[in-house]
């Protein structure tokens, strides 16, 4: 197989990094036809197959049962799906691929049907789609097709390449639609799918299948019922006290008063709490009044006890005088002719940058602290020598990222560079099933603030492109290009993204 067109940068139409829509979840609708439609987790592909006549029915042997009427008469021949080889291989191929449990196994069904295309003399028309974890893999062959009707997209194989056998290929990465997706295999679908038709999983006759758009993120729901809201009483409201009462403490009571009844109301109808039940007939009971009870007696005076003393022995005899002891060391006086051990020295890579509020050492180009995220602009123009601090990540392809907080040697065999033995640089393996990666294809130089990437001379080249550009440009061996935050890279079959907080300059 000829090679691959280069693939679009693993970024969206607006530069932000996307998330993976629920493939799974979205609704999969069928157009009736002779072609066939597989879902799996993670894939949707329509094939096309060709019908054969399936030859003269056999006569029917005659009825052995007594009132079941004359033989049948033998139906006319019908087509049936022929037994292509090829059909059953891209299926087998798409089900090994999705069963591998990936979340977004678009990447990897693309590298493995850019293989199997190069072994099959005469591969089927088919579409398939898949996720991966920034939108979807297209790759149509054939008279496969691919289009959003609502947008006026549309996209074919010749559009792509062409093979060594004459078939065509399009191979590409692209963002979710905000519309409904058809694919098909090149059968007219004389019939539109029925709305409420929803292919979950599984293997179906179709000429076309309609992924809807992926679902607008939901906004969070209403407090649960569950819940409870406690209103607590305001201070000076009345509170119901318990039914059982301490034993009271004997009041003396003058005679004149009133004397209350067991419900703690007085003969003109007034409780202890201040509320008024005149209302209320007292003539019918009888309360007997308690005799008085005496005064309590006086506190006793009190007693008048002695200053206590400022110090006293717990035990007999005379305290012994304390010895002497060295004066304590005096703040600046010179040190002691002993030598203080010295420190070991930090050896990490130091920049000068400017420190946040919180301590934070950033790139002085950037507005934000890339830990914090508050204003560095509010902070003097003063640059502060420290430690340097990872200057970002390389996201690759099969989801591994790797901090930068040293120079890196990218390649098939890293180890066996001198520099690398040395310690200069760090080992970082790429493995690359297409073998397009040099055994030392590129170097990561960090540099102050800057992050570089260095083709090594590699046999392939290094692609590079930055957020938003339209397709890739090829490196100059030797010759240093900085990485920009978003920008992707592709040595070989692999590809690789450089995310940093610290710009976007």
């Amino acid at each position: 197989m000829s090679a691959a067109p280069p693939l679009a940068p693993l970024t969206g139409t607006t530069g932000a990094p996307a998330t993976v829509p629920p493939f799974d979840q979205v609704a999969v609708r069928v157009a009736p036809g002779p072609d066939l439609v597989v879902r799996l987790p993670g894939v949707l592909l329509v094939v096309g197959v060709t019908n054969q006549p399936t030859g003269p029915a056999a006569p029917a042997a005659k009825p052995a049962l007594v009132g079941w009427g004359s033989a049948p008469v033998p139906a006319a021949p019908v087509t049936a799906p022929a037994g292509d080889a090829h059909v059953g291989e891209l299926v087998a191929l798409c089900r090994r691929v999705s069963a591998a449990g990936s979340r977004a196994p678009g990447r990897r069904l693309h590298e493995e049907l850019r293989t199997w295309l190069g072994t099959v003399a005469d591969p089927p028309s088919f579409a398939v789609t898949a996720a991966t974890e920034d939108g979807l893999t297209l790759v149509l062959v054939g008279g496969g097709g691919a289009e959003v009707p609502d947008l006026g997209l549309r996209l074919t194989p010749a559009q792509g390449e062409k093979l060594d056998n004459g078939t065509l290929v399009l191979d590409r990465f692209v963002t979710w639609p905000p519309a409904a997706l058809h694919l098909s295999a090149g059968s007219p679908a004389d019939t539109a799918p029925h709305p409420l038709a929803d292919l979950e999983s599984g293997a179906v006759p179709g000429a076309a299948a309609v992924l809807s758009p992926a679902p607008a993120p939901s906004a969070p729901g209403p407090t649960p019922s569950a819940t409870m809201q406690v209103r607590l009483p305001a201070p000076h409201a009345r509170v119901p006290l318990s039914t059982a009462k301490p034993p009271a403490r004997p009041v003396p009571v003058a005679p004149s008063a009133p004397a209350p009844d067991h419900a703690g109301r007085d003969h003109a109808g007034r409780d202890h709490a201040g509320s008024d039940h005149a209302g209320h007939d007292h003539a019918g009971h009888d309360h007997p009044v308690p005799a008085p009870v005496a005064a309590q007696p006086s506190a006793p005076a009190p007693v008048e006890l002695p200053a206590p003393a400022r110090s006293a022995l717990l035990f007999g005899g005379a305290a012994e005088a304390e010895p002497a002891r060295e004066p304590l060391p005096t703040p600046g006086a010179a040190s002691s002719s002993a030598p203080a051990a010295a420190e070991p020295e930090d050896e990490r890579p130091k920049v000068k940058g400017i420190l946040c509020k919180n301590g934070h050492l950033n790139d002085p180009r950037a507005g934000f602290c890339a830990l914090c995220g508050i204003r560095t602009t509010q902070q003097t123009a003063v640059l502060i020598e420290g430690v340097r601090p990872p200057l970002g990540l390389l996201v690759f392809d099969d989801g591994a990222t790797v901090s930068l907080d040293m120079d890196y040697l990218l390649g098939r065999e890293p180890e066996t560079d001198e520099r690398v033995a040395s310690g200069q640089l760090r080992p970082l393996l790429v493995l690359d099933q297409t073998g397009g990666v040099s055994r030392h294809h590129a170097e990561i130089r960090l540099e102050g603030w800057d992050v570089l990437l260095v083709d090594t001379g590699s046999a392939n080249g290094t692609l590079v492109a930055p957020r938003g550009a339209p397709g890739w440009s090829s490196l100059v061996p030797d010759q240093p290009v900085r990485l920009t935050p978003g920008m992707a890279v592709r040595m070989g079959g692999r590809q690789f993204a450089f995310e940093s907080p610290h710009g976007g300059f």
